[in-house]
C-alpha cells in the first residue's frame, strides 16, 4: 500500500485558505503546514516566506479523477493567491509515517517554552535548552496547531507573558490542544478547551495525556455559545480573522473575558488586522499589545473597563 502526498507551496496568506480547501480530501482531516526558519535572518523568530501545505490520501482513494479535482480547485484558488500546481508523490507506509518528521526538531518559543517532538528524547545536555524550560511534548504529524506556524507561536508568546498560577483559561478552537497544554504547564488552574472538530478533540486529549495535564484540562467538542461559564482570566482564540469577527459581533466573545482579564486573538493576516481591531472596539474591548511575525499579526486585548 502507498500514500499519496499532495503538497502545495504558497505564502502565509494563502496557506490557511489552501489548508481549508484540501482538508476534506485528507486522511483523518489532517493537514500539515511546514514553514522553516530563515537562515539568512539573524532574528530567531524570522521565518521563510514559503509555506508548504501537505495532505495524505490512502492508495484506495487515489484516482485520476481525484487528482484532477484537486488540480481544478487549486487552479481556481490561484486566481486569488499565487499558487503553483500541486505536487503528487507516492509514499510507502513507512515513508508516509516518517515524511513529516524529517525536518521537525525541538525548538524554543518565547523565553521558556520548549516544543519537543514526541518521538525524540528530551536532550538534557542540549545547550540551548534550560533547566527551567516548560517542555511541551507533541506529535505534530496530523495535528492542528503544532507550534510551527506563526499564529501558534504568537499565542504561545502571549500566554507565556500573561498566565499566572491559579488563572482560568478558555481555549476556543483548541486544535491540537497546544495552547491549553502550555497554559496548564505555566500554572493555570481551571482550563476549558473546545473545538468543533471531533478529530481535533481526540488529538488534544491525546496530547494532554502525553504531557500529563489531562486532569487539569476539560476538553470537549462544541462551540462558544455552548459555554455557560464567563469571567475567564484569559480567553485565547487562534482561528481565522472572519471567524474571530463573527465571534465578537454575534457570539459575545468579549463577554467571556473577566473585567481584569485578557483576550488573545490570532490567525490574522496583516491586512485583516484593522477589521479585527474594529470588531474588538465595537465589542467593548481595547487592543493593548500587537505581536507580528512576517505577514501574520496577533492581538492581546482587554475590556475597556480594565484598569
Amino acid at each position: 500500500m502507498y500514500w499519496l502526498e499532495v503538497s502545495v507551496v504558497t505564502d502565509g496568506e494563502g496557506a490557511e485558505a489552501v489548508a481549508e480547501v484540501l482538508r476534506p480530501f485528507a486522511y483523518g482531516d489532517g493537514v500539515v503546514l511546514e514553514q522553516y526558519g530563515d537562515p539568512n535572518d539573524p532574528d530567531p523568530d524570522a521565518l521563510e516566506t514559503a509555506v508548504t501545505v501537505k495532505i495524505y490520501i490512502p492508495e484506495d482513494q487515489d484516482t485520476p479523477a481525484l487528482r484532477r479535482r484537486l488540480e481544478e480547485i487549486l487552479y481556481h484558488m490561484g486566481r486569488l493567491y499565487p499558487l503553483p500546481p500541486p505536487t503528487f508523490r507516492e509514499l510507502r507506509d513507512e515513508d508516509w509515517a516518517n515524511a513529516w518528521k524529517a525536518h521537525y526538531h525541538p525548538f524554543r518559543v518565547g523565553k521558556r517554552l520548549w516544543i519537543q517532538p514526541s518521538w525524540q528524547e528530551v536532550e538534557t545536555a542540549d545547550a540551548t535548552r534550560q533547566p527551567d524550560d516548560v517542555v511541551l511534548t507533541l506529535d505534530p504529524g496530523m495535528a492542528f496547531g503544532t507550534g510551527l506556524h506563526p499564529t501558534t507561536q504568537m499565542c504561545l508568546q502571549a500566554l507565556e507573558e500573561l498566565v499566572k498560577p491559579g488563572m482560568r483559561v478558555l481555549d476556543v478552537g483548541t486544535g491540537s490542544g497546544i495552547l491549553a497544554i502550555a497554559a496548564a504547564k505555566l500554572g493555570a488552574e481551571r482550563l476549558l478547551a473546545v473545538d468543533t472538530d471531533e478529530l481535533a478533540v481526540k488529538t488534544a486529549v491525546a496530547n494532554a495525556t502525553q504531557n500529563h495535564v489531562q486532569e487539569a484540562i476539560e476538553i470537549r467538542q462544541g462551540t462558544l455559545d455552548t459555554i455557560s461559564e464567563k469571567e475567564w482570566d484569559i480567553v485565547v482564540v487562534n482561528i481565522l480573522a472572519p471567524v474571530i469577527i463573527h465571534l465578537l459581533e454575534q457570539d459575545n466573545l468579549m463577554g467571556y473575558v473577566s473585567g481584569k482579564g485578557y483576550l488573545v486573538l490570532s490567525g490574522i493576516i496583516e491586512e485583516q488586522g484593522e477589521s479585527v481591531k474594529t470588531a474588538v472596539t465595537t465589542a467593548g474591548g481595547q487592543i493593548i499589545k500587537t505581536l507580528t511575525i512576517k505577514d501574520w499579526v496577533s492581538y492581546i486585548a482587554a475590556p475597556t473597563t480594565k484598569k
